[in-house]
């Protein structure tokens, strides 16, 4: 009988876990002992619950298993939180946060829940007599009670094994002082880190919107013929909607245009346009109403002018400079452009000795903008893009630019000169707008540049009329004439072009 026992506990040691319920409990032991770490997915745990097995070489069906489930349950639990893991098709869950607490308390449950070793019967291990004995005569009843004296003896020292062993597993589960210790310090160290400092706290309220935003989503559904018919309601919601632009020339089979009301041939496009709901268009908030603050507010001012001969002495030094060149990308465009000495030659270096430049770029002009960086002063720092959208809020796929790709985005170099004071890290690198006008910039740059620098002189270069905003100087060949309002700019000004002089305001405009 000790030969089957040795036998039988060699067996158990040669398979792996009985089903889910046993890979649960082991998962929790894992995840109690000092060597767990996380953040780990699902694959990647189920391999190093079962490596222990597959060392002594025995063959494991993976499939039988239902990690993910069981991850999900502990989840539910509220012993751990989850993420997605997207691999190619598939997707795993893996484990982004453990509340040790909770896990204990599961581990012991499972402990107490585990099912044990149940005794493989045969036919000579029954609770009756041995066979050789059946049919004979027991009148005294002296085999059954044999047989049953010794059953009962096997169930008190089998009894007593499983406690012990309990035992034992509670104690190894249970974490030991200095590992409370390490949990207790690593909350407490994860509390402070996660409490806003008060720094961050008063640029909040520095840049916290006065009177609540006013602003208002579009409609997923489009239009509100669409947003009624899935709302299964008689009114729209009250977001904002579009409405169809269809022409004569409009075959509505072909679809959407990914330009939407901003195609330059929209008059013969076949394509469906689409444009604000006129209904809905006091639900929109415009862009200067959300404006930052700042102290000195200037109104607009612009000249036009060829960037190539102005003289930009005249307009001092500034702390903001954005640039929206003519790159020559050798494609054919709706606008002029300048040849790459001309922009090599600019004088860009003229305008700042201590600021930040930002510097839009597409196409092969990508490498020429980083030379004349060099050339002008600039070390360059950092990036932002522009990622392209319709009215839809739905990606273009069919830009206007590129030679291989059709280009969905933008890059616009950002670039240092001295030591510039700014506020950083309140912004992202990434711009999600829709296009409207062609080379128009999305307007949420001004005030990313604005929470940057609140204070601070700005100037744009080849700028146009939509370009003018509150505190910059816009300049380029597209503006209705000269407009300046600084005293010191209109002096020197009138100094360098006597014949075009101008004027001084009887009071400078806030």
């Amino acid at each position: 009988m000790a030969d089957d026992r040795s036998k039988k506990a060699e067996g158990d040691r040669q398979r792996g876990p009985r089903d889910d319920r046993e890979l649960r409990a082991r998962l929790l032991e894992h995840m109690c002992s000092s060597g767990f770490e996380y953040p780990v997915d699902s694959k990647s745990l189920l391999r190093v619950l079962l490596r222990p097995f597959q060392k002594r070489g025995v063959l494991i069906r993976r499939s039988v298993y239902h990690i993910d489930d069981i991850l999900k349950e502990l989840a539910e639990r509220g012993a751990i939180d989850l993420g997605t893991l997207v691999v190619g098709s598939e997707q795993r869950p893996f484990i982004t946060e453990v509340y040790p607490r909770k896990v204990e308390q599961l581990s012991r449950e499972a402990i107490k829940d585990r099912p044990k070793a149940s005794k493989k019967r045969g036919r000579d291990d029954t609770d009756e007599p041995a066979n050789i004995f059946r049919g004979l005569e027991d009148p005294m009843g002296l085999w059954q009670s044999a047989a049953s004296n010794r059953i009962s003896h096997h169930k008190k020292k089998r009894t007593h094994v499983d406690n012990n062993v309990d035992d034992i597993e509670n104690l190894l589960v249970k974490p030991s002082a200095r590992q409370k210790e390490t949990m207790q310090s690593s909350q407490e160290i994860a509390s402070l880190l996660n409490r806003a400092s008060a720094k961050e706290q008063s640029i909040v309220e520095k840049f916290r919107s006065r009177g609540g935003t006013q602003l208002k989503e579009f409609c997923p559904h489009g239009t509100k013929e669409e947003c009624r018919r899935e709302h299964r309601q008689p009114a729209a919601c009250d977001k904002v909607h579009f409405v169809r632009v269809i022409k004569q020339h409009t075959d509505v089979a072909l679809g959407d245009c990914s330009y939407l009301d901003t195609c330059r041939h929209m008059e013969t496009c076949r394509f469906v346009h689409y444009q604000i709901d006129n209904s809905d268009s006091r639900k929109l908030q415009s862009k200067e109403g959300n404006s930052v603050p700042v102290s000195a507010r200037l109104p607009p001012q612009w000249i036009n002018c060829d960037l190539r001969f102005l003289d930009f002495t005249v307009l001092g030094h500034f702390d903001v400079v954005m640039a929206d060149p003519p790159w020559d990308i050798h494609m054919d465009l709706p606008y002029g452009t300048m040849k790459d000495d001309e922009m090599r030659t600019l004088r860009v270096d003229q305008l700042q000795t201590d600021g930040v430049i930002f510097l839009w770029v597409t196409g092969r002009a990508m490498e020429l903008a980083r030379e004349c960086l060099d050339l002008w002063g600039y070390k360059r720092v950092d990036e932002l893009i522009w990622v392209k959208t319709n009215q839809l809020q739905r990606i273009i796929r069919t830009g206007r630019t590129g030679h291989w790709l059709n280009h969905s985005k933008e890059h616009c170099l950002v670039g240092i000169k001295g030591n510039p004071k700014i506020n950083r890290l309140l912004d992202c690198d990434v711009l999600l707008s829709e296009v409207r006008e062609t080379s128009r910039k999305p307007d949420e740059v001004y005030d990313l540049i604005e929470r940057m620098h609140p204070n601070g002189r700005k100037i744009e270069l080849f700028g146009r009329s939509h370009n003018r905003h509150h505190n910059w100087v816009t300049l380029g060949n597209q503006l209705p004439g000269v407009h300046l309002v600084e005293h010191d700019v209109i002096t020197r000004w009138n100094q360098a072009n006597p014949e075009h002089a101008l004027p001084f305001p009887d009071v400078q405009e806030q």
